[in-house]
């Protein structure tokens, strides 16, 4: 597979490209007198635990949120990781992603869990700070490569390995993707911090990130997760897998993140919205989820969804232009500017104001959020199929990457 530079990261955050709350939100929070019952249901189970402003921000699409939010409050309350190192994940993404709202959040929470104001700075710096416990500085190392590969590498796998279960070690990858997805979508919808929430993003340190991009895959290698074998599924997984007892195979991401059941359940349900009950077209999905795919190096997504794109009615052209990103060619202008808000999500965390202008012409509110969960929730799972080393499909040999990206 084609490498990118593997110089250590080290920049200055642009931190005007996220949206100013002196301007306003661009989507507002549904207002409590205006909620219908479903809001005001979800509200009360989520609202009030944390993020109020966020949660009545994703009441705009109610049955969005019913989805998000309780695989929010499983990555950050209910994982099976130790509250501290919980904390250090949220808030190591909140830095590296510039999204001040979730950091401010993550921060009250994480003092709670015995996070000190010395060590939120130290988090800020990163894995390379004074004073941090060996495993630690690894689960800080380990949300680094995730930002920016989407890969964790060989020797912080085998470190967090040494001391995590199957069953934490996905939920490592898997909270990393889920604040990541809302950190991209809390800067694009410019999600106001709480007049009462008093943290804020720490200031003078240096945007630095100790992990280098790669593209180092484990395609044709044994899996670090093998798939759980139908001998091992439960009367239960067997009625999901194989209902008609036939003895098929499963899809290999299915019986990976199954593993962990909890979160396989949570997650799912943000996967089966986006695949189900999106209000994008077809099209439009399987254009953010191919193309987040190549951003994330995954072949296993793009293998799926490729081949969905074609069943959509992609052409040979439609595929060639999402290999090359926004600045090819030719293309409907909203199928571009969709391309151009996933590469900045990918590489910004938040979608720019041209292009925000430009998607929300032709786009109502409710799928600009589906847009912004898609290609968050599938960076997520781009993330997790990586790291886990995914193997792809029988029935995946037609719709593996393009030479060009191997």
């Amino acid at each position: 597979m084609r490498m990118l530079p593997t110089s250590l990261v080290l920049v200055t955050a642009v931190i005007a490209q996220i949206p100013s709350h002196a301007a306003g939100p661009r989507v507002p929070p549904v207002p409590e007198h205006q909620r219908t019952a479903a809001q005001q249901s979800l509200a009360a189970q989520f609202a009030s635990s944390g993020m109020p402003n966020a949660v009545a921000t994703y009441l705009n699409h109610a049955s969005l949120a019913e989805h998000i939010l309780p695989y929010e409050r499983y990555a950050s309350s209910d994982s099976t990781l130790p509250p501290r190192h919980r904390a250090l994940l949220a808030l190591r993404t909140a830095w590296l992603t510039r999204s001040n709202y979730l950091w401010a959040h993550k921060a009250a929470a994480g003092r709670r869990d015995g996070i000190t104001s010395d060590e939120l700075r130290s988090i800020a710096q990163g894995s390379d700070a004074a004073g941090w416990e060996a495993f630690e500085a690894t689960l800080l190392r380990a949300t680094d490569e995730l930002h920016v590969d989407s890969f964790i590498s060989d020797a912080t796998w085998q470190a967090l390995s040494a001391r995590y279960n199957t069953n934490q070690l996905i939920d490592v990858i898997d909270g990393v993707g889920a604040f990541t997805m809302h950190a991209g979508a809390l800067n694009s919808l410019g999600v106001e911090i709480e007049a009462d929430v008093p943290d804020r993003l720490p200031t003078g340190i240096p945007y630095r990130i100790a992990a280098t991009r790669t593209n180092i895959r484990l395609t044709g290698k044994d899996p670090r997760i093998p798939p759980l074998d139908p001998k091992e599924w439960t009367p239960e997984q067997r009625k999901r897998f194989d209902p008609n007892g036939t003895g098929q195979r499963a899809a290999n991401v299915f019986v990976t993140f199954v593993r962990n059941p909890p979160g396989d359940r949570l997650r799912g349900g943000v996967t089966g919205h986006i695949l189900n009950s999106t209000t994008l077209a077809v099209r439009q999905r399987e254009l953010l989820l191919m193309r987040i795919g190549v951003l994330c190096r995954s072949e296993y997504e793009w293998a799926a969804h490729s081949r969905l794109g074609r069943r959509a009615g992609m052409t040979d052209a439609d595929v060639d232009r999402i290999v090359a990103g926004p600045d090819s060619a030719g293309g409907d202008p909203i199928e571009i500017a969709m391309l151009r808000a996933t590469d900045e999500l990918y590489r910004d965390d938040v979608i720019s104001e041209s292009t925000w202008a430009t998607l929300a012409k032709t786009l109502n509110t409710k799928q600009l959020l589906d847009l912004l969960v898609a290609v968050g929730g599938y960076r997520g799972v781009s993330m997790a199929i990586n790291s886990a080393g995914v193997q792809l499909d029988a029935n995946m040999a037609d719709f593996r990457f393009p030479p060009s990206l191997r």
